[in-house]
């Protein structure tokens, strides 16, 4: 593969699936590389950001779409299926409680695709240069760099927390908020307090997902065949990607191989759309377009009833036309004003300037999107960050939260009325979407620059970071206290008993010699 001038000819390999991403790429510089993606998540939104950034990759100085790009399936939509139907139920939200029937799911589908017969052959088959793997609650995937021989790096559809620092990069607990404390700066004495309980609790559950994933990575990527322990394999992750943009959180300090890339799946110039959805927006006049949706996980077909007629009743009053992505052919008592579809181009909808504001469960791509595009939103919260997420917009003032267990019709509609009668909300999100556009280098490019920065210096090992290496003890240097400490602790003794000998020394004689005279005058 040859280099001209300032083009980089290019060329891909791709297996893609809603469940698995497992990519080969061949990208140039001077030499030619390829790389294995490998994304195990039923999410579709959380893998548009890592299949937007190869994609961009493969495009390089190719023709559109590349002719050796191709996708393979592997099924595991149904791994959470079960939990995002509760949710949409009005069952319980409380994440510590469905945290091991979560990761169960995740390991199970996970291992699956470890295991499955198209990930085998390419491991049998092929080699790579680096591995780019999608997180969510499996860190023992991270094995796939071992599997292949390669560097690895980690893509997070979120923000950096515990779950995703495997780099070491400071926490900060007294000056970041967790991300499930919500984005608070600056922090009151309590919150810290909250903080601090918060990220221990992190802690213990990291410790207690280690426990959990050491049967699955020791099964996949055992030692007698060659493979390095979980611990070092996750020492050998060169750069983190994040898809998330300090102007969304609280400013953070990032080591330089933790790198955000926030809005990556956003086109700066979307995508057309399908016609008949161009004509429906296009056709929305002054009032405009209200688009619903809540997201690839959850399922709006599975809605409660009470809240599902609460919506639509809410749709039926309104003057605007509304877009809803609804996983059914048929939208039962579907009013006259709605357009459904089951998959829709949410990034492409948000652009039309007819959209008027987007009604959303509060994904953190979600709330991008409509940041970037500049709609102001009403935002449902389901489960995980998405409270957080929401609350953060509704703090910055272009949006507003409804409780789905407080859903009514008459409570959703003030809210959605509210929204798009005040154009304070629009007004306030357009100055937000200026702070998020405003950077050195787009999303995308800054993740093709990163993923070939790794690869020119294969694997980045310059960029490690020794705190990496460290354990919670060191780190917080508990062991160079103690032995501070203790150092004083014997320097102090030393001193003292040479104190007393000295003493005994200079003042010891003296009072011999006067006990002397005593006995001399008494004779």
């Amino acid at each position: 593969m040859k280099r001209k001038g300032n083009d980089i000819m290019t060329r891909l390999m791709v297996t893609f699936s809603m469940g698995l991403l497992a990519t080969l790429l061949v990208i140039g510089h001077a030499e030619s590389a390829k790389i294995v993606c490998v994304f195990p998540t039923a999410s579709k939104s959380h893998v548009l950001g890592a299949q937007a950034l190869l994609k961009e990759l493969a495009h390089r100085g190719h023709e559109k779409p590349p002719k050796n790009y191709r996708d393979v399936y592997i099924p595991i939509e149904d791994a959470f299926s079960t939990i995002m139907s509760d949710f949409m139920q009005g069952g319980s939200r409380n994440m510590m409680k469905l945290f091991p029937k979560i990761l169960r799911a995740s390991h199970d589908a996970s291992n699956a695709t470890l295991n499955s017969p198209e990930l085998l052959r390419l491991a049998r088959e092929e080699q790579f240069d680096l591995a780019l793997v999608g997180f969510f609650m499996n860190s023992f995937v991270i094995g796939v760099g071992e599997l292949f021989r390669c560097p690895t790096v980690l893509y997070f559809s979120a923000a950096g927390s515990g779950l995703t620092n495997y780099v070491g990069n400071p926490a900060e607990v007294a000056a970041v908020p967790h991300m499930m404390l919500g984005q608070r700066n600056p922090m009151t004495f309590f919150d810290r307090v909250a903080n601090t309980l918060i990220n221990g609790v992190e802690k213990i559950m990291l410790t207690y997902l280690r426990y959990k994933e050491m049967p699955y990575y020791e099964s996949n990527f055992p030692a007698e065949k060659g493979f390095r322990s979980y611990d070092d394999a996750i020492r050998n992750v060169s750069l983190v990607l994040l898809n998330t943009h300090f102007t969304q959180t609280v400013p953070k300090p990032y080591l330089p191989n933790m790198v955000e890339v926030g809005g990556i799946q956003i086109n700066v110039k979307p995508d057309p759309m399908a016609q008949d959805l161009q004509q429906f927006l296009d056709g929305a006049g002054r009032d405009g377009a209200i688009f619903i949706s809540f997201g690839s996980n959850l399922r709006s077909s599975n809605l409660r009833q009470d809240k599902l007629d609460a919506i639509l009743a809410m749709i039926r009053g309104l003057k605007q036309r509304v877009i809803w992505k609804w996983d059914q052919d048929e939208m039962p008592n579907r009013p006259s004003n709605v357009f459904i579809g089951k998959w829709l181009p949410q990034d492409a909808i948000l652009a039309h300037p007819n959209l008027k504001l987007f009604v959303t469960h509060g994904g953190l791509g979600s709330i991008s999107e409509a940041m970037y595009h500049g709609v102001p939103i009403v935002g449902i919260p389901m489960f995980g960050d998405q409270d957080g997420n929401v609350a953060q917009v509704v703090k910055e003032g272009w949006g507003l939260s409804v409780s789905f267990d407080e859903l009514t019709e008459p409570l959703l509609s003030g809210v959605v009325q509210e929204v798009l009668r005040d154009p304070k909300y629009r007004e306030q999100v357009q100055g937000r979407a200026l702070l998020y556009k405003d950077r050195p280098m787009g999303a995308l490019e800054t993740g093709v620059y990163w993923i070939e920065y790794v690869i020119r210096h294969h694997g980045a090992p310059h960029l490690h970071y020794q705190g990496a290496d460290l354990n919670t003890f060191q780190l917080a240097l508990l062991d160079v206290y103690a032995f501070i400490i203790g150092l004083l602790c014997i320097v102090y003794k030393a001193v003292v008993l040479i104190g007393r000998k000295l003493k005994r020394a200079l003042f010891g004689g003296a009072k011999s010699d006067q006990k002397t005279k005593k006995k001399q005058k008494k004779a």
